[in-house]
């Protein structure tokens, strides 16, 4: 508490609004820090199952019937390019939380890469526990992990050094870039069904080179949430796949792009947030540097707003 007085006082200058959005922001840190995920000391996007000899077609069937066997929904299923293949999958559990707090909305679709490297099948998925401070989720993702655990295997985590779990609940790539309730705001609609049919618009006419991968609705809300594939230009999934996807363990499950129509209003996550969140390590310059894929952002941001021009 004594911290809290202290980071208060400094703050004198600030806004009401402002001291009280900092001030949540803590008390989201200091409650997740107290649950068992805390017990990672750092925090990595991606878990992998496993990296073993096998056959694409018939691994993908078997992960889907031992997913929807313990419960987990299929929400759809893509390939962003050739040798990578997708599966997007959720449950009432995670239903329930995305009720409940739009942080869970963006851990509601988990996701399961299956890429072909070198003559090998990777298995990998996204890390709940990564999940619970990036979006900062007071809930508790830990069952889901559990799960995912159970059914899929977990080896290692990979896809960063590793973030701590206050350095994800803050996370920013650079100063002045986005934070994660910095949201990309799309549309803004007089209903959710009027929401709902500009994007569905959009979609069919395949608006932006973007394609739909999923849609799920939640039941006693008006909530629903896409799955985008951007086809097309420097923010497709190819060519992020090609501009800094280049180390061994591969980030496929980082697609689709998560599109959200809440109550009226379209949103997704900032891609200035979003795609360094799935690639913390990016260096500032080089083969594998956010300047390497410097006009993405935008090139997505574009994409995106594409999809209601006109709805």
């Amino acid at each position: 508490m004594h911290d809290v007085v202290k980071f208060i006082e400094a703050g004198n200058g600030m806004t009401l609004s402002a001291l009280c959005r900092i001030f949540s922001r803590l008390v989201i840190v200091w409650g997740l820090t107290s649950s068992s995920l805390a017990a990672d000391a750092l925090l990595r996007p991606y878990v992998l199952s496993s990296n073993v000899q096998g056959d694409m077609v018939k691994t993908v069937i078997e992960l889907k019937e031992a997913l929807t066997a313990a419960g987990f929904q299929l929400l759809g299923e893509y390939s962003p390019v050739a040798d990578r293949h997708v599966l997007v999958v959720t449950n009432a559990y995670l239903k329930r939380l995305a009720r409940q707090e739009v942080g869970a909305l963006f851990a509601l679709p988990q996701r399961i890469g299956i890429t072909r490297v070198e003559g090998k099948l990777q298995v990998a998925y996204t890390n709940p526990a990564y999940q619970q401070y990036a979006f900062r989720i007071s809930g508790d993702l830990d069952p889901v992990r559990s799960q995912l655990k159970r059914i899929l295997g977990e080896q290692e985590t990979f896809g960063s050094k590793g973030l701590s779990a206050a350095a994800l609940a803050s996370y920013r790539y650079a100063s002045g870039m986005e934070q994660f309730d910095d949201f990309l705001h799309l549309g803004r609609f007089g209903s959710h069904a009027q929401a709902l049919e500009a994007v569905e618009r959009g979609l069919a006419a395949r608006k932006g080179g973007i394609s739909p991968v999923f849609r799920v609705d939640i039941s006693g809300a008006a909530i629903s949430l896409f799955g985008l594939s951007l086809t097309e230009g420097e923010g497709g999934d190819r060519a992020i796949i090609s501009a800094v996807d280049i180390r061994p363990l591969k980030h496929t499950p980082r697609f689709p792009y998560t599109l959200v129509v809440r109550q009226g209003e379209v949103f997704v996550l900032h891609p200035r947030f979003r795609l360094p969140l799935d690639f913390p390590d990016l260096e500032r310059t080089g083969r594998y540097s956010f300047t390497a894929m410097i006009r993405v952002p935008g090139a997505i941001e574009n994409a995106l707003r594409s999809l209601l021009d006109g709805g």
